[in-house]
């Protein structure tokens, strides 16, 4: 009996240490989590210094697909991103949360750099623009940028039906993000 009270009080520790860690673990150095991004305008700012002189900003963070069929193949979206800051914005990073997910920054001449996608699938070494998050990508200050998402609804197979909830995250020199959402509801 004495073993057993010993064994319910030594699980009932375990269980606390863990709700315990589940409500004081912290969000990431920035303070970033999906609980706390903001609904409407997204800003890239640079958060190191007391100005905001080199902000990204788009006004349509946001795309549902809505009802998408695998029979018919990749579907995209545009997003533009602005530098509405006063001073060039190097855009160091871009990669998406699932390898179904592509994303490319189209340059204003129509040329695009890409396609940028999970980290660790995939990529042409340690070449700009070619797949590896690495974008190389100087935004000058009032100038804009697309950046198109690709979501293939066949990268997961058969068993890839139903809701899609995907980002695509856009890093700057000083490490600060801007995050675009996509969403889809995918049938055979």
């Amino acid at each position: 009996m004495k073993d057993k009270n010993k064994i319910i009080i030594f699980i009932t520790i375990i269980v606390f240490l863990f709700i315990g860690l589940f409500f004081f673990s912290k969000p990431d150095q920035n303070g970033n989590n999906a609980s706390n991004i903001k609904e409407g305008t997204q800003k890239l700012a640079n958060s190191n210094t007391a100005s905001t002189d080199n902000t990204l900003t788009t006004l349509e963070k946001f795309y549902d697909f809505g009802t998408i069929s695998m029979k018919n193949g990749n579907v995209s979206k545009t997003f533009k991103v602005t530098n509405s800051g006063t001073e060039d914005i190097n855009l160091t990073n871009v990669s998406t949360s699932c390898m179904c997910t592509a994303a490319y920054i189209v340059k204003n001449d129509g040329s695009k750099l890409g396609p940028f996608g999970m980290p660790g699938h995939g990529g042409a070494g340690d070449m700009p623009g070619h797949g590896n998050g690495k974008a190389g990508e100087i935004i000058p200050a009032g100038e804009s940028r697309d950046i198109e998402v690709v979501y293939d609804p066949n990268a997961h197979g058969p068993a890839g039906v139903g809701k899609i909830d995907r980002f695509v995250y856009l890093e700057d020199e000083n490490g600060n993000k801007l995050q675009i959402e996509i969403k889809a509801n995918v049938t055979p």
